[in-house]
Order: C-alpha cells, then structure tokens, then sequence
C-alpha cells in the first residue's frame, strides 16, 4: 500500500451514489441519436443516448465505465442535457466538470471522454437537424 488515499467532493459522492439517468432511455416520441468515447488506457467508456424533439434534448441517458468522477460527471451531464437546445454550445467541457465535482488533476483524461462522447451525441443530432 502506498497510502494514497482518493477523497470525493460532496457533489461526486451524492451524484455517484444516485447515478441519475444511467441506463436506457425510456420510450417516447423523437428521433434517439447516441455518441460514445472510450480510453481504455485511462479507464474509461462513456455512452450517451438523448432523444431529440423540435430541437431540444427531450431525455438524455448514460452508461459508462470508469471511477467515482468518471461516473459522477457523466450522470452531472445527462442531467443538465435535459431541455439544452441541440445547436447551442453545451458548457460541459473537461475542465468545467473537473473543477464543478472538485476532480484532481489525474482525472481530467477520463473526464475529457465525457466531454467526447458528448460532443459525439451533439454532432449527430446537429446532423439529422440539417439533413
């Protein structure tokens, strides 16, 4: 052992425990678009589904891999996806979510996956809007 202990923030504690919007969506009207990222080299897969009606993030769902900050962030985004115009910037970039859940500096990889698979999920929906 080296002694190295973690601590969590309050915020991560609470949204890890809870994993709000993990899973699948639930059914409804709209069009499902997904984005995804993986990095496996830091630990980490991040999966987003939203379904998408009259421009707007109708539900928003995750599933993920990867620790405590990882998971808290992506729950943090699902939730806050929830209503957020498709074509306005999302303000959920890396360094937002690692200083928000108090994240150290180690974890910004992971948390740039979130940022990634978020992106991902948003291009899409963009894309189906202009077709």
């Amino acid at each position: 052992m080296t002694g190295l202990r973690t601590t969590y923030s309050p915020l991560v504690r609470e949204l890890f425990e809870r994993l709000p919007h993990a899973g699948d969506l639930a059914p409804g009207p709209g069009t499902v678009v997904h984005g995804e990222a993986i990095a496996l080299d830091r630990g980490a897969w991040v999966r987003y589904e939203a379904r998408i009606k009259d421009g707007r993030v109708a539900d928003c769902a995750f599933r993920a891999w990867g620790c405590p900050h990882t998971l808290a962030a992506a729950a943090l985004v699902a939730s806050r996806m929830q209503g957020h115009c498709i074509d306005a910037e999302a303000a959920f970039d890396a360094g937002c979510l690692a200083m928000e859940l108090d994240a150290p500096p180690e974890k910004l990889g992971r948390l740039l996956v979130v940022e990634d698979a978020l992106s991902g999920m948003l291009a899409r929906a963009l894309a189906l809007q202009l077709t």
